[in-house]
């Protein structure tokens, strides 16, 4: 992508090689307890009245650190100095460890205060920077990952990058000392190569993010060609793609199960439910409190990076949930419980909104909130803890350092089967309950609490998803509060805030809040058949237009920003999947379904217009197109759409046959008042206050139906592969 000898020049001339932690260690993120001076501090730079829990626990190195602004930008200038760019975030292990290693020594605070402007950055809060100088760091040195450091002229164009620095040189990898030193050296005697390095550097990235990605054909054939390609990546063996480290790939899975019910392929089911099981019974997911941590650093699900996200929790329990629609196993349900619950007890503020992260670390160590001696559980439990550390595998030795990561293998199940299934399952749940208030003493990891839009809207996703399948009010109230804070906190002079933390707002529009946030309001506008329930309607209209304002291109290109950023090096895109399902991906799907359920076409013709544009992609890379391939599904599939007019005791009983039988990608309107004149409504009635069902596919509809019997055959005779 990027032609790489101008950076290769550089690392001669500095003295140095290509370092790429990568998976190994950049790119680790294992969470850590956020920095906090523990005695007054003697030092404060300019990061002390930033407002990102991850800035403030750099705001007392000895680094004279800047937040990205104005400031820091024309000082660069104004001294002729390079910038050194730092992204990170505030659950990621090796961010900190370069922070104790780096960062708080005295002498390489002082090279650092000397030579450069030294810029800390979110990458949460910055996600159109992460993005431009993640791009350019994987481009020069094959890999990436976080701590990012990227080193730039004070116009913004880099010129070397890598991602965590040891202080001094180690096992062939350059020290951080040496690193600055050299690249001092060379701002000073080799300017002109440098400042070459650079401009051939950025005009390359500059010509791969603005060439056309050309078009194709939208036709089924690339979602299947793009499950295939995910296939021939999936680990039969333990579930999952690829090899340790193991991410959940959410998305992924979802597309496998949509592949499964479009075509009744069973190995793609089997392949989504392998993983799932084997996650759910895994280290990954906190057996005792809920919810999955980051990813796996094994290939067999055991051993965590302990640190807990609310997104990749939102993304997983609505693919869990979809999996218990399908086949009914409670073991899905409990999981789907598990992962609201714990989001709904440790990651939600009195306000509504939902924090970002836990981090991994406790009094210093790696997982020790979460882990267990089998003495410990021995005192805590007594006569009950023999067959407990059989079924979840706690021994005298441990499976990390020492400790016990619990989890649930095939001979969990066999000492299950030797016993009442039902009266085991509950001494396990009570001594779960009694090791719970036992690990609620202990230090707990600390909170990120800023409150991301974007996360906030795949949590009300999730928590809709929830209560399809439980019915559990819990969770649409929490949905329903979310939605509240988010319209009149965060939703300010028709601008959608990105982050917010004890009152203050962030700056700038991007295109991923409105995004995931669009697609929780359909989702819950769907969930909530009280009568204000079309205000969520309503609300996504709101950010339906804004974003195609900002954010769309008349050639359907959809980029992160709005537009005439001037301390961006060029306006990013970010087309394909990653940790994070494509926000625009998610928002083509959002328009084409909030079209059909306002009847307003220019939100279809802008969603198609965006397809299109993704076109080329998808038919080149359909395996790590998931989320535009779940677009894909929705467009080319047929609209079913199920709307329900009245009350009365039977529509209790017709939501209920829904929880199960409403097709993947049916939309829902539900109203006890003739849904407010909107077109889905129009002609349809109740009948003496009484609940109909009116079922369409394709804008023809069947005879309505007054008993969710009726509604169950209607809908059968719809769903058609």
């Amino acid at each position: 992508m990027v032609h790489v000898r101008a950076a290769i020049r550089l690392f001669i001339v500095f003295g140095l090689i290509a370092t790429s932690p990568g998976t190994q260690a950049g790119s680790a993120n294992q969470g850590t307890q956020m920095a906090q001076p523990q005695t007054s501090p003697l030092h404060s730079n300019h990061l002390i009245n930033e407002n990102s829990p991850y800035l403030l626990s750099h705001a007392h190195n000895p680094v004279d650190w800047y937040p990205w602004g104005d400031e820091a930008l024309e000082k660069a200038k104004r001294e002729d100095k390079p910038i050194f760019l730092s992204i990170g975030y505030a659950a990621c292990h090796w961010c900190h460890v370069m922070e104790r290693e780096s960062f708080e020594n005295q002498e390489i605070a002082a090279i650092l205060n000397e030579h450069y402007v030294s810029i800390k950055v979110d990458r949460e809060q910055r996600p159109d920077l992460d993005q431009i100088y993640m791009t350019c760091t994987q481009a020069l040195t094959g890999g990436g990952g976080w701590p990012m450091s990227v080193f730039l002229s004070p116009e913004l164009k880099p010129f070397f990058a890598g991602t965590y620095f040891p202080p001094e040189d180690y096992y062939g990898r350059p020290g951080f000392k040496r690193v600055i030193s050299e690249i001092a050296k060379a701002w000073r005697e080799e300017r002109r190569q440098v400042l070459e390095s650079a401009d051939a550097i950025t005009q390359s990235l500059k010509a791969h993010f603005e060439q056309p990605k050309g078009q194709a054909l939208l036709v089924s054939s690339m979602i299947a060609q793009g499950a295939v390609e995910l296939m021939g990546g999936f680990d039969h063996t333990h579930g999952g793609f690829g090899r340790a480290p193991k991410f959940p790939h959410a998305t992924e899975l979802m597309l496998f199960l949509r592949y499964y019910h479009n075509t009744g392929d069973m190995t793609y089911r089997q392949a989504a439910e392998k993983t799932l099981r084997a996650m759910g019974r895994g280290g990954i997911y906190d057996q005792l409190g809920g919810g999955f941590a980051r990813y796996s650093t094994d290939a067999k699900w055991l051993v965590p990076h302990f640190e807990k996200m609310l997104y990749d929790n939102a993304l997983l329990a609505p693919v869990y949930a979809e999996a218990y629609r399908i086949t009914r196993d409670s073991f899905y349900l409990d999981i789907v419980s598990g992962t609201l619950d714990f989001i709904l007890r440790e990651m939600t503020d009195s306000s509504g909104g939902f924090y970002s992260a836990l981090d991994a670390d406790s009094e210093g160590e790696e997982g020790k909130f979460y882990v267990w001696s089998k003495q410990e559980i021995y005192r805590a439990l007594g006569d009950e803890s023999e067959d407990f550390c059989r079924y979840y595998n706690v021994t005298e030795g441990g499976n990390f350092e020492g400790r016990n990561i619990l989890h649930i293998t095939e001979s969990s199940d066999r000492l299950k089967q030797d016993h009442d299934a039902v009266a085991f399952e509950k001494r396990l749940a009570d001594a779960r309950e009694k090791l719970v208030l036992v690990r609620a003493k202990r230090v707990r990891p600390l909170t990120d609490d800023k409150i991301l839009t974007s996360w906030n809207g795949l949590a009300v996703s999730a928590l809709a998803a929830g209560y399809r399948v439980t019915s559990e009010q819990k969770y649409l109230d929490a949905a329903v509060k979310n939605a509240e804070f988010v319209r009149s906190t965060l939703w300010r002079g028709a601008k959608l805030t990105h982050s917010y933390r004890r009152g203050r707002h962030s700056d700038g529009q991007f295109l991923e809040d409105y995004s995931y946030y669009l697609r929780g309001l359909l989702d819950l506008y769907q969930a909530d058949h009280s009568d204000g329930n079309l205000r969520w309607l309503d609300f996504a209209a709101e950010l339906a237009d804004n974003a195609i304002r900002l954010f769309l291109h008349d050639d359907g290109s959809l980029y992160m920003r709005e537009a005439n950023q001037a301390d961006l090096l060029y306006r990013p895109r970010e087309d394909s999947d990653g940790a994070l399902p494509s926000p625009a991906s998610l928002l083509i799907e959002s328009l084409l379904k909030l079209g059909r359920l306002t009847g307003n076409n220019a939100y279809t013709s802008a969603g198609q217009t965006a397809l299109r544009a993704l076109s080329g992609l998808m038919a080149r890379h359909p395996g790590g197109m998931a989320s535009a391939l779940l677009a894909l599904d929705y467009h080319l599939g047929d609209k079913i759409e199920v709307v329900i007019v009245g009350d009365g005791p039977e529509r209790a009983r017709m939501l209920g046959e829904l929880r199960f039988r409403l097709p993947a990608n049916a939309l829902l309107a539900v109203s006890s008042n003739g849904g407010g004149g909107r077109p889905l409504f129009e002609g349809r009635s109740a009948r003496d206050g009484e609940a109909v069902a009116y079922v369409c596919r394709n804008s023809v509809c069947r005879l309505p139906v007054t008993t969710a019997a009726e509604l169950g055959a209607a809908l059968e005779a719809v769903d058609l592969r």
